[in-house]
């Protein structure tokens, strides 16, 4: 397992015949706009192409395939994108294709390097940003489409530019997009203002039990699998809640549990300065970035809500 530079992974790709492009479980628009935008640039070479996510895709991102043809492949050069470790992959594709990963790019500086190669760049953004430059380096010329799926990557990891892992190198990129032609606004309100009536139903059920802790600079809410069946909503819609705990008045960190279909749990977690989101969850054996991070829990409930909260006390005093 070994570290490869930009012109590397571009090299890598250039000489596969045909790539298998992997995104995480739970797919956002980051690990989707990379996928997609990597997998439309590759084409664009003649190269047969294939995108693969274990879990549905959201609406908001089926734009992203733009009727590119999915491939069947055989012996093709496997790349992940914007997984930071083998088991984000999902249950299944983490077996499936454990130690098969040719190339692994992202831009969490807590990858776990399962790949042969892996082209890692924390100081991206987004994994987006670092396929835009790779699309670049591979001298395929950057469509409305790619940039388009560039844009989505950037601007949902972003939080539509306004986390502090928003760059000048984001900007830059967002205005190539613009010029290229991509309409931002329909995009921004697709990705953060549209609101189902199933949304705001499981919302209304989980910030009903909100929890505060530290003196209110810990919000904490949890969302179980039968809030999910009362309200109609699903994974997809629940990513909007674990930005929301953040941004109550007073709270430093936010933590939203969601339960899974197997009864364990995932744990997001969102954090403004200087509480550092990643060191948290890592004690968790999860990781993630400075402000934004998640982990994974098989204890029951309110013991997962323990360990959660006693890490944050922990980095908070």
């Amino acid at each position: 397992m070994k570290h490869i530079d930009l012109n590397a992974a571009a090299l890598r790709l250039l000489a596969a015949p045909a790539v298998l492009i992997l995104a995480h479980s739970h797919p956002d628009g980051d690990t989707l706009g990379s996928a997609w935008a990597l997998a439309h640039a590759l084409r664009a070479l003649g190269k047969p192409v294939r995108v693969l996510c274990e879990d549905r895709i959201p609406a908001m991102f089926a734009f992203m395939a733009g009727g590119l043809a999915q491939a069947a492949l055989e012996n093709a050069y496997i790349v992940s994108v914007d997984a930071a470790e083998e088991s984000l992959l999902g249950d299944v594709f983490a077996r499936e294709y454990h130690g098969r990963v040719d190339l692994n790019i992202d831009h969490h500086a807590t990858n776990g390097l399962y790949a042969k190669d892996n082209f890692i760049d924390p100081s991206a953004s987004a994994s987006a940003e670092i396929i835009g430059e790779l699309i670049d380096a591979m001298g395929v010329p950057m469509t409305s489409h790619i940039a388009s799926c560039i844009y989505a990557g950037i601007s949902t990891d972003t939080g539509c530019f306004r986390y502090a892992n928003t760059t000048a190198r984001s900007h830059l990129w967002a205005a190539r997009c613009m010029e290229l032609g991509v309409e931002t606004e329909p995009l921004d309100r697709a990705f953060f203002e549209n609101e189902t009536k199933t949304y705001l139903a499981l919302e209304r059920m989980a910030f009903d039990n909100l929890r505060y802790f530290c003196d209110g600079r810990v919000a904490l809410v949890a969302v179980t699998q039968d809030m999910f069946r009362r309200s109609g909503s699903n994974d997809e819609e629940y990513i909007k809640i674990v930005a929301r705990v953040k941004n109550i008045e007073g709270v430093l960190a936010g933590a939203a549990i969601r339960e899974k279909e197997d009864g364990s749990y995932k744990i997001s977690m969102r954090t403004h300065p200087p509480v550092d989101a990643a060191a948290i969850c890592a004690r968790m054996g999860g990781g993630g970035h400075l402000r934004a991070a998640g982990a994974a829990s098989d204890l029951p409930l309110e013991e997962t809500i323990a360990m959660v909260v006693r890490n944050i006390e922990e980095a908070l005093t």
